[in-house]
């Protein structure tokens, strides 16, 4: 029985692939472009958090199915985490470009904000995690962290190349970059606690 357990997480350590991850994630973000639209914190409304959630989360839970039958729970836990964030004052982190060039403004939001994000995020996300992973715990923290570095990363880097062609497609380069970080790091998180598993 332990040997068919230990056969079981050794095929689905196998059979995640932080890529595909990073992949579905960014592809997410691009797909919810078509409902979400990219502004300031006071443009995007409740509505906008729900879709961008929904589709997030079932990109997301389509390479999850392959680890964990209840995956479906995994868009249920994203779309309320981020419900609730989009309904607050807070908004809608993933979705929005700061009003200033300044970089060292930039960055320290940056931090704060996408600590904040990814662990409100990884702590909802959690609750579907503890019963597959046992030091699933980790997932707040590391999502936290993920955040973190990818929303200042890439809103500098929109920040730069705002300033440089004063064109407003330059924020949502710098938000693609967050999604394509965010994705990177949370795939590279997860990867590891399931060998840890």
């Amino acid at each position: 029985m332990l040997s068919a357990n230990k056969k079981r997480n050794n095929s689905s350590v196998l059979e995640f692939n932080y890529l595909h991850w990073t992949g579905v994630t960014l592809i997410g973000f691009l797909c919810t472009l078509v409902w979400v639209e990219i502004g300031e914190i006071p443009d995007l409304n409740l509505f906008q958090a729900m879709v961008g959630a929904t589709i997030i989360g079932c990109v997301q839970a389509l390479v999850l199915s392959r680890l964990f039958t209840h995956a479906w729970l995994w868009i249920l836990s994203t779309f309320i985490a981020w419900t609730l964030m989009g309904g607050s004052s807070f908004g809608v982190i993933g979705w929005f470009a700061p009003r200033t060039n300044l970089i060292i403004i930039r960055l320290t939001t940056g931090l704060i904000l996408g600590g904040i994000t990814g662990i409100w995020v990884g702590f909802w996300q959690w609750f579907v995690l503890k019963s597959v992973l046992p030091k699933s715990y980790l997932w707040i923290l590391l999502s936290g962290i993920s955040w973190s570095l990818s929303l200042s990363i890439g809103w500098i880097i929109g920040g730069i190349l705002h300033s440089v062609t004063h064109l407003f497609l330059a924020e949502v380069i710098g938000l693609i970059i967050v999604w394509l970080l965010v994705g990177m790091l949370t795939g590279i998180a997860l990867s590891y606690l399931l060998k840890k598993s």
